[in-house]
């Protein structure tokens, strides 16, 4: 990973740029002296500039750009930029990009140090000389005023989801959250005056620069994750990269970038000292920083290269990619009109997409890709699904075949999509998922062309943090699907999307500590890393159902030579692509025996499957898998044989007894029950005509209360409930305590002889 400079130009109106900010691919702004918003395209030319009217001998101390990506997309439509810009005499300025100023507010006591606009335009920040905090609408009403410090407030900045603030005074740092539930944090950060702070919405990190000349990750509870060595000069500025990955800052004279946890820094130089705004582009492939001689310079942020199959794929300069075939020891250098923004390599299709255009190559056939013309010119990711992709434009999300041609824009939840970054949308098959960009816990799941809701009109709700990434599973069969997530808490949860009878859907915590995980491509399986281990799980639909399976399957493989902060870029076959912090890929190969198997139950092959576990003994674990297959499919035969073989003599026993019943629906629901389908057996039960059946099943299980609830439903074997309830508290010498038990117990008289009968006859 390095950083190439693509740009270098000097303002045609040479003086001290302040700020710098990227509302589009197609249009950035630069402020300086001249009191003059420049506006400039993305080949670096000066396109116009408009003039600021401020009072004499006022100074601006910080603008803020209410950038498209933060709007609506009526409000895109008019094109409707708006900049918040404090000063030195206490005012805030509300002006509209085309130099039109919509409102004069008499914001502080004192210079206004900041002016920011909350995540979605609606509110804006400022903080002053005089020590105050304060919120105000987007016309210019003050709302409240949320903190008096003893020293001025430098720097302020939006919690994500704007659901507090985070601003430095003195050498402290305090988050204040709106919530009256939560309490104010409040931590020394730095040695020194604590100049610049950023909040990034998606890693939900902190970064600090003071002028101790030290830079700081924090993370969202006030605790330390990296400390960088001391600079020679102090940090000038900060900003967080759109997909929380990299933190860039600047210090006088020179420009860094930095991992999301701080591992690896990249630094580079600017011709010119005095260095005072850094800015990335929406799609975080670039940077533009400017300094105090009027110079602006733009450099491309060039990561590690893409790895699918056979095939690497290196971008050796903006506009130029190296594929290298390693099969056939061939090297072809893919060269574009336009720089290359984003790429994405997957199921035989390679996608390059530039700030106008998309480009669809095709396996063999790399020199006449087809163009997709994007609309609102500003793509953000690209996701690949075998059939089709994905691509946010501007905010707007757009299915393409890869024949060029559009599927369809779905709109999930009629909301904006603008703080989504490609780990908050997923598909799979015909089924979009992707978080809800409001409160970062619910997960909208859609039709891919319609945009109609899948499995419920209700979102599916996290109970546990803010979802940080989330990916369908490719391999698993339509209406069966498995949705993988992790949390804040970096906790890894499964949740199944079946749409069979067993509806209540329920997240499963799988693991912890889960830095990065992926899906197989070819075949349900999945991958993560955890605890310097890359952890594999052979078959994740058996863990639902039987959660104590996944420490008996799954394999690990220790991964600590390769450093901390290892990702995984993708996972195809029995090759898993890792990446470093520094950006460097490194393939992990895996036994290629479990997707065999599960290539041999998928095409009902199951004494070919039986035989590849018996021949290799030294996996028993291809034992645990094929019985976890076998009771899935309901295949009980070769279920029995797994169990032998993992000398597992109840649940052989079990089988047989059920492979000895006659009815049909016992024999469903019996199985059922071996993959702990309690809901689904007891509705199989029902629909079959079996109430006492279902009801023996609540109480074998120990769900009295379910079974009563049964029994009141049908208004039977009330008595039956009650006197197994009566023996289970006698045998504890228990009292009864729950009411509707003591209510019926009064109402029913117990025999024992009865009830038996009655159970002989059923």
């Amino acid at each position: 990973m390095h950083l190439h400079d693509r740009a270098a130009i000097s303002s045609v109106f040479p003086e001290n740029i302040l700020f710098i900010e990227w509302n589009s691919q197609i249009e950035y702004f630069t402020y300086s002296d001249d009191l003059k918003i420049h506006s400039w395209d993305g080949s670096a030319k000066d396109s116009s500039a408009k003039t600021i009217t401020l009072n004499k001998g006022t100074h601006i101390l910080d603008i803020d750009c209410m950038n498209i990506s933060q709007q609506s997309i009526d409000q895109r439509k008019r094109s409707s930029e708006m900049f918040a810009i404090g000063t030195s005499d206490g005012k805030c300025y509300i002006m509209h990009k085309s130099g039109r100023t919509e409102r004069v507010i008499d914001a502080h006591k004192g210079a206004v140090m900041n002016a920011k606009w909350n995540h979605d335009g609606t509110s804006l920040l400022t903080s002053g000389e005089d020590g105050q905090l304060k919120i105000w609408s987007r016309s210019g009403m003050l709302r409240s005023t949320h903190t008096q410090a003893d020293s001025p407030i430098y720097s302020a900045v939006w919690s994500p989801f704007s659901t507090g603030v985070l601003y430095s005074s003195g050498k402290l740092m305090t988050i204040q959250s709106f919530a009256t539930t939560s309490k104010t944090l409040q931590w020394k950060a730095h040695d020194s005056v604590v100049l610049v702070v950023a909040w990034s919405s998606i890693s939900n990190l902190i970064a600090s620069g003071s002028e101790d000349c030290h830079f700081k990750i924090w993370d969202p509870v006030g605790q330390l994750l990296f400390n960088s060595d001391p600079r020679l000069h102090p940090i000038t500025s900060i900003a967080w990269s759109p997909d929380g990955a990299f933190c860039a800052f600047t210090t006088f004279s020179s420009v860094c970038v930095s991992s999301a946890y701080g591992s690896d820094i990249l630094e580079g130089s600017m011709e010119g000292d005095g260095i005072s705004s850094v800015c990335w582009s929406p799609e975080g492939s670039q940077l533009v920083v400017g300094n105090s001689t009027g110079r602006i310079q733009i450099s491309h942020l060039v990561k590690g290269g893409l790895t699918w199959g056979n095939y690497h794929v290196t971008k050796i300069a903006p506009n130029t990619l190296e594929l290298r075939d390693h099969f056939n020891e061939t090297v072809e250098l893919l060269e574009f009109r336009d720089d290359v923004l984003l790429w994405s390599f997957n199921y035989g299709h390679f996608l390059v997409a530039s700030q106008t255009h998309c480009l669809i190559h095709k396996e063999n056939g790399w020199n006449s890709p087809i163009t997709v013309e994007l609309r609102d010119k500003c793509p953000q990711f690209i996701k690949q699904t075998e059939k089709y992709f994905l691509i946010m434009d501007c905010g707007i999300l757009y299915v393409f075949s890869y024949d060029g041609a559009l599927q369809g824009t779905p709109r999930i939840s009629n909301q904006r999509l603008t703080m989504l970054t490609a780990d908050h949308v997923t598909a799979a098959k015909e089924v979009i998922a992707a978080r809800s960009p409001s409160d970062g816990k619910s997960i909208h799941c859609c039709h891919y062309r319609t945009g109609k809701p899948v499995y419920g009109d209700k979102p599916l709700a996290h109970s546990g943090g803010q979802v940080t990434k989330l990916e369908l599973d490719p391999g698993s069969p339509s209406g069966d699907q498995l949705l993988a997530f992790t949390d804040t808490a970096r906790d890894l949860h499964l949740l199944s999307l079946s749409s069979g009878l067993n509806r209540v859907r329920s997240s499963l915590k799988i693991a912890g500590g889960v830095t990065s995980f992926a899906w197989n491509c070819d075949c349900s399986m999945l991958v993560m890393v955890r605890e310097e281990e890359l952890c594999v799980v052979p078959y994740p639909p058996a863990v639902p159902n039987d959660p104590a399976l996944l420490e008996k399957f799954t394999i690990r493989q220790n991964i600590r030579e390769y450093g901390k902060h290892v990702t995984i870029e993708s996972f195809t076959g029995h090759q898993v692509t890792l990446q470093r912090g520094d950006g460097l890929t490194f393939p992990v190969y895996l036994s290629p025996y479990p997707s065999k198997l599960q290539q041999f139950v998928s095409n009902g092959q199951w004494d070919s499957a039986q035989r590849l576990c018996s021949s290799i003994k030294v996996m028993e674990i291809l034992w645990v898998c094929l019985a976890a297959m076998a009771v899935h499919y309901k295949q009980l035969d070769a279920a029995q044989v797994a169990f032998a073989a993992l000398r597992e003599t109840d649940k052989i026993l079990y089988v047989d007894a059920i492979k000895k019943m006659n009815n049909v629906a016992m024999i469903k629901a019996e199985t059922a029950l071996l993959q702990n389908g309690r809901t689904e057996a007891e509705t199989i039960l029902l629909q079959a005509g079996l109430p006492l059946k279902a009801i023996m099943l609540n109480l074998q299980l120990f769900q009295f209360e379910k079974a009563l609830e049964l029994a009141v439903k049908h208004d039977s074997n009330i008595d039956v409930v009650v006197a197994y309830r009566r023996k289970y508290l006698e045998q504890f010498s228990w009292t009864e305590t729950i009411p509707r038990f003591i209510e019926y117990a009064k109402k029913v008289d117990i025999d024992w002889d009865a009830i038996e009968e009655k159970l002989m006859d059923e």
